[in-house]
């Protein structure tokens, strides 16, 4: 089922409002925003409107997404997967939309240069990671909670 935009030169409210009762929320936010990364479709079924998004590829079953959302359904963190396992570049933003984390993901484990920013956009930490744990730097990921998504989207 193909999700439409909603333009109807209305208040933001009005038009969440619209939406939400037309139940696009879970695949869009704001009706026009997408929550899933491009390429990707919500999965109905396990998404949770307004709290999470379960993401899917159509073209390739194998590579998945889960984005956790704040209250106003603004992304607060993006984690991919492949066969079920954390795989690929995370991301996590501040509640204003800010970027807070970002970092990388192999077999499900923290790898390579984390960093982490203020919501005012100075970096405030990096660190190194191998096999999961920091080997240089701080410790930055500690908000990236990928690892404990229950076995993929």
């Amino acid at each position: 089922m193909e999700m439409a935009r909603i333009t109807l030169g209305m208040r933001p409210l009005a038009a969440l409002a619209i939406c939400a009762a037309l139940g696009l929320v879970v695949s869009l936010v704001g009706c026009g925003k997408a929550v899933c990364p491009p390429g990707m479709r919500a999965d109905t079924q396990r998404s949770k409107p307004g709290k999470s998004a379960f993401c899917v590829n159509p073209t390739d079953s194998h590579q998945t997404a889960f984005v956790d959302l704040y209250p106003d359904g603004a992304r607060r963190q993006v984690c991919l997967f492949v066969d079920g396992i954390p795989t690929g570049p995370y991301r996590s933003f501040h509640s204003g939309g800010e970027r807070w984390l970002e970092g990388r993901y192999e077999n499900g484990l923290k790898v390579g240069r984390w960093t982490q920013w203020a919501a005012d956009g100075r970096k405030v930490a990096d660190g190194e990671y191998r096999e999961g744990l920091t080997v240089e730097g701080a410790p930055v990921g500690f908000p990236a909670s990928c690892e404990t998504v229950t076995r993929s989207p």
